[in-house]
């Protein structure tokens, strides 16, 4: 929820002044539409795990495929930087041949770890 505020905050807050200051239904609608499309891509986040593929999807633009038996260990973090996570309580999973984690957050971490030891047991969790 507070990703949405911030997000929210960061489109409304800048406009705002040049919406009250001259209201046109142009401005109006450019803002919702901003709005939606923000929403639209916080709430179609999804982790997929199918063989020994994790997707992950962010919006209808991204979409990437990365190699379970290359993860090397999944840690907690509470990084705030961009990722295609919709909560801060996230984990960094890191990858033998990557030099910087993914950083996302499932729902249920403790299954989605689960799933991804039961397809490639090495992963250590930290």
């Amino acid at each position: 929820m507070w990703l949405v505020c911030v997000i929210v905050g960061g489109i409304v807050i800048p406009i705002a002044p040049f919406v009250a200051a001259d209201f046109s239904w142009v401005s109006a609608i450019i803002v919702a539409i901003t709005l939606a499309f923000n929403l639209y891509v916080i709430c179609s986040i999804s982790y997929i795990v199918d063989g020994n593929t994790l997707t992950v999807r962010c919006g209808v633009f991204s979409k990437t495929a990365y190699k379970i038996d290359e993860i090397t260990k999944i840690k907690d973090t509470n990084s705030i930087l961009s990722a295609p996570a919709a909560s801060i309580d996230r984990i960094a999973i890191h990858f033998a041949k990557k030099w910087s984690p993914l950083v996302i957050s499932p729902k249920d971490k403790a299954d989605f770890i689960n799933v991804l030891k039961s397809v490639n047991p090495d992963i250590i969790y930290q």
